[in-house]
């Protein structure tokens, strides 16, 4: 670089994985003066940790794993040796039976019990037969899943666990489950589950890494990383409007608690949630793409932390609960992650799951969440009641996008009107309206330091970011 080159002025919105991936890998570039805001008083987001009575516990369950070249290298770089190995073991809890994930015959038929098993297999076949001819595409995620699974599965497996996930799968786009359902064909699936042929590192890893320290151990690392180069992370501060310039962002209003700051920007990048970027962007003067924006569909998600006077609970490092006669979806245990994570002779199982704002389950108050997650893992066999020392409650409005069967109309509508701002770029899982892993989000960043860097205006880069996006795949 020039040793008097005028540096362009880059301010971050957001410092989730996604937002402090951009400003980490563009404020190491050296070329870049890198300001990133965050509101809260830690980065992070949902992928941070926090201590409670001599535990470090995680907002949920998150893995470091990645089949994008170069990712895990630059996490290890970044991390070094205070990132562990660990084998994965996760399961599905249906019909009072632990099943194997990825599933195996014969564990799968025990459960399910021979007749049930036998009308899985002739509703799987029905629609093996039925793919053999001519049909028009999935136009939801129940006929998708139906389509490669049968309805008997459907309705067992995949149905009680969507509604309980995104809710009303019907209702739900197919992109939902090509997302997250592996692309295997028909007798590709049909020759995993007899043990004939093996899951791959490109649909299901057998091991992941994770920080020593806890997850938000990955943040707190980009923090430093852009602090190094050079760049400012600002905690604490919230934007408050955007000016602009012609076409262009040109300052960032802000205010940190005790007063507005005025930050100037040559490029604009946002990993907050797009109907905050919208009203800072473009505000309210256009009713129809307001109606759009506000028409973009959210679950909130719940935590609910069981401490438990037990060493450890579970064999597993997470288990799916697909049944509505359970609140949770997931449970979690923390020391399956690092033994490290808390007292020796303590442990937690944190329960979360995902509502709408008008359910029940996020109108409950704390002492009936508890209640019911306690009664879950008890009727499940998982602890018993006087094994409980207490509980915490920990809530997130708006995290998991919806994909409801509109949403890419919706999504196409507000980008065409983002991009009139021609230095504004959509970065992570919020910040883009993607359901997508933590490795997706350094890669977003990666790239789009990487395109910058060949000379590619915003608006390009947007443009070759969002093609890569869709191509992202899930691995479990």
């Amino acid at each position: 670089m020039i040793q008097n080159e005028i540096k362009k002025r880059v301010v971050v919105l957001g410092g989730g994985i996604g937002g402090l991936a951009a400003a980490y890998f563009l404020a190491r570039l050296g070329r870049y003066d890198v300001t990133l805001i965050e509101k809260a008083s830690c980065v992070g987001g949902l992928c941070g940790s926090f201590q409670h009575q001599g535990f470090t516990l995680d907002y949920g369950a998150h893995k470091l794993y990645s089949v994008i070249p170069g990712i895990l290298d630059e996490v290890q770089s970044l991390m070094g040796d205070r990132l562990l190995r660990v084998a994965k073991k996760n399961r599905i809890f249906l019909r009072g039976q632990l099943l194997d994930y990825p599933l195996r015959l014969g564990n799968f038929a025990q459960a399910m019990g021979l007749g049930l098993f036998a009308k899985l297999g002739a509703d799987y076949g029905v629609e093996i037969l039925r793919g053999l001819f001519p049909r028009s595409a999935a136009r939801s995620y129940a006929e998708y899943i139906t389509r490669r699974f049968g309805s008997t599965a459907y309705r067992l497996v995949f149905e009680p666990l969507a509604d309980k996930v995104w809710g009303r799968p019907d209702e739900l786009h197919p992109e939902m489950a090509r997302t997250r359902v592996p692309a295997s064909g028909g007798w590709e699936i049909i020759l995993k589950l007899l043990g004939l042929k093996k899951e791959t590192q490109e649909t299901n890893a057998e091991f992941f890494y994770y920080p020593r320290d806890g997850f938000g151990a990955l943040g707190e690392s980009l923090k430093k990383g852009i602090e190094q180069s050079g760049g400012k992370v600002l905690l604490n501060t919230s934007p408050t409007s955007i000016l602009h310039e012609v076409d262009r962002a040109a300052h960032v209003m802000v205010n940190d608690g005790g007063a507005e700051h005025i930050l100037p920007c040559d490029l604009l990048i946002s990993s907050i949630p797009v109907p905050e970027i919208c009203r800072l962007v473009i505000g309210e003067t256009d009713p129809e793409l307001t109606k759009v924006v506000h028409a973009l569909e959210y679950r909130h998600l719940v935590m609910v932390y069981v401490f438990i006077r037990q060493p450890k609970v579970l064999e597993d490092q997470w288990i799916f609960f697909p049944e509505r006669k359970f609140i949770f979806s997931r449970i979690f245990e923390q020391k399956q992650m690092n033994p490290d994570l808390g007292p020796i002779d303590q442990t937690v199982l944190c329960c979360d799951f995902t509502c709408d704002a008008d359910s029940w389950q996020w109108q409950a108050s704390e002492a009936d969440l508890a209640r019911h997650c306690i009664e879950g893992l008890v009727n499940a066999g998982f602890i018993q009641s006087t094994d409980v020392m207490d509980t915490l409650v920990e809530r997130r409005e708006s995290f998991y996008p919806r994909y409801d069967l509109q949403y890419t109309d919706k999504m196409c509508s507000i980008s065409q009107a983002l991009q009139k701002t021609t230095n504004l770029l959509l970065t992570g899982r919020v910040g883009m309206y993607n359901y997508n892993n933590v490795d997706h989000c350094l890669d977003m960043g990666r790239f789009i330091s990487q395109k910058l860097m060949q000379g590619l205006s915003a608006g390009e880069v947007w443009r070759e970011l969002d093609q890569r996006v869709g191509q992202y795949k899930i691995v479990d």
